[in-house]
């Protein structure tokens, strides 16, 4: 979902019209537009209601965002020194390889131990899955190596690891609420879930429910909706109905 060569407003209409299909809104053909502030985000026509706005909110980490820059960074430099060694391409050509880091290591020092992670991975045949013991030099820097098979365009690498940090959604859904929207038309809030899943252990029928209860009153929208595009599901909508 984040591609770079799209625009903000692009984007939220990709991720709207995702998530209507999966809510099952009624929405006009061709009714989509965008709005600029202090406008919600999105303005539509839904059946039997006529126009809405719908302010849009991702629930990301603040640390996700570097660390998918980093990840980005060392899923290159894993590439990088693969196309040095073509038996690689060959024996790992349906293999997703996940690196996983200890949590104290810094960028520079992960990047630095790429050369000896592939090293450890040539040692190994076509048939090698599942996982791949760390060599002892490198158990001060890494958790695990493991090989699944079975994906495409191999071999791909998977560097992090999605952590289940559940108060930013309250975060983030009370910097909207503080807000000021220009609209003549009813306000619902979109959070959704694009670059990073939502978390399945999360209780959103009790503990989000009773925090959307308290905070209700005093913003600006009348419905809250939650969607994860990674499990194509609405975790979360209140008030039900129409």
């Amino acid at each position: 979902m984040a591609d770079p060569d799209i625009s903000k407003e692009e984007r939220e209409q990709v991720i709207f019209q995702l998530f209507m299909e999966v809510a099952h809104l009624p929405v006009i053909s061709g009714s989509i537009r965008s709005e600029p502030p202090p406008a919600p985000d999105i303005l539509c026509e839904i059946q039997g209601r006529g126009p809405v706005a719908f302010e849009l909110v991702e629930i990301v980490t603040p640390t996700l965002v570097q660390e998918m820059e980093n990840g980005k960074r060392l899923e290159k430099a894993f590439k990088a020194v693969c196309e040095r060694h073509s038996q690689i391409a060959v024996r790992f050509s349906d293999a997703l390889i996940y690196v996983g880091f200890l949590k104290h290591i810094t960028i520079r020092q992960r990047l630095s131990v790429v050369p000896e992670v592939v090293h450890e991975l040539r040692q190994h045949s076509e048939n090698s899955r599942g996982y791949i013991e760390v060599p002892r030099k490198l158990q001060k820097f890494l958790t695990e190596i493991s090989v699944t098979r079975g994906v495409s365009d191999g071999p791909a690498f998977g560097v992090m690891e999605m952590t289940e940090r559940t108060e930013e959604i309250f975060v983030q859904i009370e910097k909207k609420c503080k807000k000021k929207y220009s609209s003549d038309h009813s306000i619902e809030l979109l959070a959704h879930y694009t670059s990073q899943p939502s978390s399945n252990s999360f209780d959103w029928q009790s503990e989000f429910h009773d925090y959307v209860l308290k905070i209700l009153s005093g913003c600006p929208f009348e419905r809250v909706w939650v969607y994860d595009h990674w499990s194509k599901a609405i975790k979360y909508v209140h008030p039900e109905g129409a």
